[in-house]
């Protein structure tokens, strides 16, 4: 059987994300460690799903990645569907929450990176992806982005870059979006947005990232 955890506490910003997801486990009896084998073995989900990771993902503190929430479903018996579903309402609440204490991204527009014209956009795009992925700290993105093999992701261009100050290279770009667990189908789309937020952005001054002029937080 799984061995027990602290409950989760119902403040917790994904409370029924998490006890569903706890419930699942406690049904199927697997440990994480089993859960993690069994997801390598049937290759149900990409790198970066270990025992560790799926132990997270039930704690209701953060966001996990949706390929981790399908993951961890999947091999517990539910359906992808099912968990694709509670995964999107758990992170349309969050979103709001989220919104509601820090200030406001900077662009409607830019949620979704096919939706890209302006740097502001794809600014608003990165961290729309940072918050999907479960808000990773910089570190673990530096080191996620390592593990995948996806490039150089350095703490400080990225704190600059999540802070408005610059423009992404297109490499820092896709290294970032690999590390929030994007795969490799959809590279071609961040491609393509960064290449139009260059274009729109290169007479204007750096400063012009925003149209409102101001910062998001970098958490």
């Amino acid at each position: 059987m799984g061995h027990s955890k602290t409950s989760v506490p119902q403040s917790a910003h994904y409370y029924e994300l998490a006890q569903w997801l706890r419930s699942l486990r406690e049904r199927s009896g697997f440990t994480y460690r089993q859960m993690a084998e069994l997801i390598e073995d049937a290759r149900i989900a990409g790198p970066g799903c270990s025992a560790a990771t799926l132990s997270r993902a039930d704690r209701g503190t953060v966001l996990p990645r949706r390929d981790v929430v399908e993951a961890y479903a999947l091999v517990c018996g539910a359906t992808r569907r099912d968990a694709r579903a509670r995964w999107e309402r758990a992170a349309r609440r969050g979103d709001a929450a989220d919104g509601a204490g820090e200030p406001p991204l900077v662009s409607r527009p830019g949620h979704r990176p096919e939706f890209v014209y302006h740097p502001a956009h794809l600014l608003e795009a990165m961290h729309r992806l940072r918050l999907a992925a479960g808000r990773p700290s910089l570190r673990e993105m530096q080191k996620r982005a390592r593990e995948l093999g996806a490039g150089s992701l350095p703490r400080s261009t990225l704190a600059e870059v999540l802070a408005g100050l610059r423009m992404p290279s297109e490499e820092l770009l896709i290294a970032y979006v690999r590390a929030c667990g994007q795969h490799d189908e959809n590279l071609p789309t961040w491609r393509h947005a960064w290449a139009r937020a260059l274009r729109s952005g290169a007479t204007e001054a750096p400063s012009s990232f925003f149209r409102s002029g101001k910062r998001c937080a970098v958490h």
